[in-house]
């Protein structure tokens, strides 16, 4: 091999980076990368982190150094490392991708060198790395996302390093290869449980059962390394992943039972199908494997270490297809085992090569295979990533007319945004912080506490967790209002209108949609009236029972534990309800026989130096029925604070009870008065 041609490996690296930094990433895509760089904050600010479904902590781990890097070298407003993410995320979005172009880019090319190393063949590292461009979409989880992709990318290729080095060793008994596959092979199961199938090869090639136990056992404490930020989850991670397996559909949903094959075998014709390089790699690697048992088991023919990999491979790759067909949706599922493509060529080459083949056929066919595969490659996969690439573009340039729209023309509208399912910086941190388990919650609300969302789940408007009306926000802000990013539908914006919230249209885009509130249907239907006043319940905390033990309300009604109350504030009268560390529940009362269809508004005032304290409605099990309320519709001139919820009986809920209270739960000082239960029934037309 020339000197010269032992350069040819810098080129495909090259390439993987350039072509990976023209990319432009849609901004604000909340599904995976702002999981991730919610999760990865929390870690920075010393909090363990909520999300396990990949469970993806090594993703967190580096992106977590990138974020406190970033922040270190480049903070200009000297901001808070947690307030800096939020003020500026995609910028911190870029960083973290950056990164994984960086080591990805360093793997590819150290891939190659040590290809060379142990093989002795420019060719077979040249396959190595260019059988990593053999699928388009998996290249653009790797380049485009925060997400387990990008590390998948880099663990597979150091598992493919340990493979080739244990190839190109004479002695394979040292105990440093179960070692190294133990720690590899734990690193790749923490990112993804898609790389479990991988696990499989090292049983089968590290020689001694004694060596194969403890390569087996030490991915135990490796598993625990890479994933000592959901430590805390790991009885949560247990029932995920049980119900995934458990269940015959998406995610854990579905009926029980493990398969549902009117998906699963499709999805096996459509893994073979969207991949038929891997597919041809594979049937071709199963048909020498099957051979060589047989020779074995017929005629004692020992099976070489070439072929004891061969079958290694096989039988991941196998175990990989029949494991994403459960939940197969595109190849970035499959990225572990189709990096496998190249080093399993490799062995059913030197396999092949064995037979009696004419010399110059031998030395010809590494060069022309390998050529045929990159000149293949070059004139198959640039459309495709120019596809995608002009995707993401035209996104973020709709993204940037729309906003400087808004900017322009509705600068005084309050912003309402159409969650989870549009893109925006509101909607992503939101979305990111509900699968940190609300760990950012409280740095959110200071940074950005007047922010609302549509929540098209619930079919509520949000102010971050707390539920808000929007006759609240006409209150508060006025009634110049936007609904940002959605509905695209008309049959559902024509429901969120008839729910009432009567939309105009005034842009709808390929991605967003803008609506504005009609002011005019909005004042017809609140002075119209939708429901008829059946009762009004209050309780000023004067009037107590005659034994000082209960609170009287305005019809007579005793209710609660007067003990709480208290004469050193109050907003109207003499007394309010008092709470502090030791009192965390209070003023509890009961809405009894409930009756599907009856509308309920229950309000109280609350006097608290940090938004503490908070007006909660149940049912007796919690997962029936809850609300609580702790976001302020107004304050008035004395510093108190009025907290609203409203909310209708359904079905389930009819016959049953529900209880009213008031909830310390941050354990500080806090005052309550002037509580006020309306009961209503829907007017019909």
């Amino acid at each position: 091999m020339s000197k010269f041609l032992r350069y040819a490996i810098f080129i495909i690296p090259i390439i993987f980076s350039w072509v990976g930094s023209t990319i432009e990433l849609a901004k604000f895509g909340n599904d995976p990368n702002y999981v991730y760089l919610v999760n990865a904050t929390a870690l920075c600010d010393g909090e363990s982190v909520g999300y396990i479904d990949h469970p993806g902590t090594t993703v967190m781990q580096i992106s977590a150094v990138t974020i406190a890097v970033k922040h270190f070298f480049s903070n200009p407003e000297n901001d808070t490392l947690v307030n800096h993410v939020f003020k500026d995320p995609h910028t911190f979005i870029l960083a973290i991708r950056s990164v994984f172009l960086i080591i990805n880019t360093m793997i590819l090319f150290l891939l190659g060198w040590i290809a060379i190393k142990t093989t002795r063949s420019i060719w077979a590292a040249l396959l190595l790395q260019a059988s990593c461009f053999l699928t388009v979409n998996s290249l653009d989880h790797v380049w485009t996302k925060v997400s387990p992709a990008p590390i998948l990318f880099f663990i597979t290729c150091v598992y493919v390093i340990a493979i080739l080095y244990f190839y190109a060793d004479n002695n394979k008994k040292q105990w440093k290869y179960g070692f190294t596959f133990s720690l590899i092979v734990g690193a790749g199961i923490v990112t993804k449980a898609t790389f479990i199938p991988l696990a499989i090869l090292p049983f089968v090639i590290i020689p001694t059962l004694k060596r194969k136990f403890f390569y087996g056992l030490g991915i135990i404490p490796s598993f625990v390394l890479f994933s000592i930020p959901i430590i805390p989850e790991y009885e949560n991670m247990y029932f995920w992943f049980r119900n995934l397996s458990s269940h015959s559909g998406i995610y854990g949903h579905g009926s029980k039972g493990f398969i549902d094959f009117q998906t699963y075998i499709p999805n096996i014709g459509k893994i073979i199908i969207n991949n038929p390089v891997f597919a041809l790699v594979f049937i071709i690697g199963l048909v020498i494997v099957s051979i060589s048992i047989l020779q074995y088991l017929l005629k004692k023919k020992p099976i070489e270490i070439n072929t004891q990999i061969l079958m290694g491979l096989v039988a991941t790759s196998g175990f990989g297809i029949l494991l994403v067909a459960k939940h197969y949706h595109s190849n970035h599922y499959l990225i572990p085992v189709l990096l496998l493509t190249g080093i399993s060529t490799f062995f059913i080459l030197n396999q092949l090569l064995k037979a009696k083949i004419p010399v110059l056929i031998k030395k010809s066919i590494w060069p022309v295979l390998v050529v045929i595969l990159i000149v293949g490659l070059s004139f198959l996969q640039p459309a495709k990533i120019k596809y995608f690439k002009d995707g993401y573009k035209i996104t973020n340039q709709e993204m940037d007319s729309t906003y400087a729209m808004i900017d322009r023309d509705f600068t005084d509208y309050t912003q309402i945004y159409y969650y989870p399912n549009t893109l925006n910086q509101y909607s992503a941190l939101n979305f990111g912080n509900v699968y940190s388990k609300q760990k950012m919650l409280p740095y959110l609300k200071e940074i950005y506490n007047d922010t609302y969302f549509y929540h098209t789940g619930t079919n509520t408007i949000q102010n971050w967790t707390n539920d808000v009306f929007l006759e609240d926000i006409v209150e508060k802000h006025g009634n110049k209002i936007l609904l940002i990013g959605g509905p695209r539908n008309k049959e559902v914006a024509q429901k969120i209108s008839d729910d009432g919230f009567p939309l105009i249209n005034i842009y709808k885009g390929r991605l967003q949609a803008i609506y504005k509130l009609d002011t005019v249907r909005f004042n017809r239907l609140q002075n119209g009236g939708q429901a008829s006043l059946q009762y009004n319940l209050s309780c000023d905390i004067e009037t107590i029972s005659n034994q000082g033990s209960h609170f009287i309300t305005s019809n007579g009604e005793e209710f609660g534990n007067a003990n709480c109350r208290s004469n050193e504030k109050a907003r109207s009268g003499k007394y309010s309800v008092k709470m502090d560390e030791k009192m965390l529940f209070v003023m509890e009362y009961r809405l009894n026989n409930l009756k599907e269809g009856d509308l309920y508004e229950v309000t109280i005032w609350r006097h608290s130096e940090d938004n503490s304290g908070l007006l909660v409605v149940s049912s007796d099990d919690a997962r029936l029925f809850y609300k609580a309320q702790s976001v302020a519709l107004k304050t008035d001139e004395n510093g108190w604070q009025l907290l609203r919820t409203k909310f209708t009986i359904t079905s389930n809920l009819q016959g049953k009870s529900l209880k009213i209270y008031l909830w310390n739960k941050d354990k500080k000082q806090v005052y309550f008065d002037d509580l006020s239960i309306q009961k209503s029934t829907p007017t019909l037309n």
